[in-house]
């Protein structure tokens, strides 16, 4: 009886987890355009340095005005005050890691670029790619970039259960899941000699309390949610980029 009663209530949970879940993804949302953030800033008699961005929505950015709002963008602004940046993207809404690995990889090694941004994560871990698939395919992928030479930068995984459209149980859920990718991308950092945005150094009971970072679809982030990651994300960078760089 007890055991029944233990099997009928975790069905019953799991259930219940993915009815929210289906709700949180596929409840009616505004249109939201994406943009491409590929550009080029500063003096052209400047040095070249040659940024590569693969990725997700996290770079093609629903729920911004336009790509000048975009962190991968105003990241490349501050990197342009003594040299010619060019920003090439190659980040496609919805992406996994296989998806880097297969859509986006090989075009920025031939890009020939002198760093390299990898924001993945997000979606396999939403979308319940295993953890250990997502290692493995991140380490392939962080593997053949960092074998090119540049400064790789990993995004790493933030709370994803701050998500507004997610509910308890489900936000937990995610939040228990996220962690576990961040720490996937800071093994393969360690083995790759990567560096790893500081995602959880960020004060994440912000996001959970600032609806002004979020974009009206309460999924993707707004131009003021952009605009702190960007702050994040420039404490990472700043470091590993000498003061006059340029393309190899």
């Amino acid at each position: 009886m007890v055991r029944s009663l233990i099997k009928r209530g975790a069905i019953a949970g799991t259930m219940i987890v993915g009815l929210e879940a289906a709700y949180a993804l596929l409840r009616p949302s505004p249109y939201q355009p994406e943009f491409d953030p590929s550009g080029e800033f500063g003096d052209p008699d400047h040095p070249d340095l040659r940024v590569a961005v693969l990725g997700d929505s996290s770079v093609t950015a629903p729920g911004v005005a336009g790509p000048d709002e975009i962190w991968v963008t105003i990241i490349c602004d501050r990197l342009s005050e003594n040299r010619h940046v060019i920003l090439q993207s190659f980040a496609v809404g919805g992406s996994r890691a296989g998806d880097l690995i297969d859509d986006q990889m090989k075009q920025a090694i031939d890009f020939r670029p002198d760093i390299i941004f990898v924001a993945v994560g997000a979606n396999d871990a939403i979308m319940g790619v295993r953890r250990r698939q997502f290692e493995d395919n991140l380490d392939y992928l962080i593997g053949g970039l960092a074998e090119t030479g540049a400064v790789v930068i990993q995004s790493g995984v933030g709370d994803l259960g701050s998500i507004p459209r997610l509910y308890p149980p489900l936000s937990k859920i995610v939040s228990r899941r996220a962690h576990g990718f961040d720490q996937a991308h800071w093994r393969v950092a360690a083995r790759h000699g990567t560096a790893v945005v500081h995602q959880r150094s960020d004060d994440s009971g912000r996001w959970y309390k600032d609806r002004m970072l979020w974009s009206p679809d309460l999924f993707h982030v707004s131009a003021a949610g952009h605009a702190r990651w960007a702050e994040t994300i420039w404490k990472t960078v700043e470091p590993l980029i000498p003061e006059s760089n340029g393309s190899h």
